[in-house]
């Protein structure tokens, strides 16, 4: 093998060993540069919404004395009740439907369970007899009546909840 041509394969060799360390180069390079934005991202606060706080509202709602009085009071709005005319109400039971337009608080993802969970919060003293995956039950007793709060699935994402004594 001639001198030349030995020269032309040693150069070509020294030139893919120089590119093969520069491809080596920028793939760590970029590797790092990876690691350290994943390191970010797991550094960085997750900031959530609040989950709705149903409790002042239907606490209001199961203390009242007349349901009927309740239209008026802005203390009785539920939270992703849009209008006055998705809840009805007689002297013995208030019935309000809504669209569930809160997301999940992390715990779990479904608009009944956390309307239930909500519900078993604001009230240590019920008695929580249904549990089903589209219908919730509780029994509220008080000093000087017995309400049942029933919350239940009218269609995907849209809920009924009906108190009465």
């Amino acid at each position: 093998m001639s001198i030349d041509r030995r020269l032309s394969l040693l150069s070509r060799l020294s030139f893919r060993v120089a590119q093969s360390r520069r491809d080596a180069t920028l793939m760590g390079a970029a590797a790092l540069l990876f690691a350290t934005a994943a390191h970010a991202a797991q550094m960085t606060p997750v900031t959530r919404e609040e989950p709705v706080d149903i409790c002042p509202a239907l606490s209001h709602i199961v203390s009242s004395a007349d349901f009927k009085k309740l239209d008026g009071e802005r203390d009785a709005k539920l939270p992703g009740v849009d209008s006055i005319d998705d809840c009805r109400a007689n002297a013995h039971s208030y019935d309000c439907h809504w669209r569930a337009h809160w997301e999940a608080d992390g715990f779990v993802n479904d608009p009944l369970e956390e309307i239930g969970a909500d519900m078993a919060a604001c009230f240590p003293n019920a008695v929580h007899d249904i549990n089903t995956p589209t219908r919730q039950h509780f029994i509220v007793k008080t000093a000087d009546r017995r309400v049942s709060v029933t919350a239940s699935v009218r269609s995907q994402n849209e809920l009924r909840l009906r108190i009465a004594r």
